[in-house]
């Protein structure tokens, strides 16, 4: 049995890298969406803090069915 260390490497890389990416892209819509509630509060609009927060719970959305769709054979 050999094993190819090289694409091994690569493939931790590679999942930690998107591993983080997908809680600080998470993390960043949570701080986006809660600004948006301290601002209507304050009866001020946040139109920015709202399309930043749906474009990143919508990223991460993607991310998890790409994910699903490369995990399950029959979708290819």
């Amino acid at each position: 049995m050999i094993i190819d260390w090289s694409a091994l490497g690569q493939v931790a890389v590679v999942s930690l890298v998107f591993g983080v990416g997908l809680v600080v892209l998470f993390a960043v819509g949570m701080t986006a969406l809660s600004r948006r509630a301290v601002a209507s509060e304050k009866n001020n609009s946040a139109p920015v803090d709202t399309a930043v927060a749906g474009v990143c719970f919508a990223a991460c959305v993607a991310a998890v069915i790409y994910g699903l769709y490369l995990l399950i054979p029959q979708f290819h």
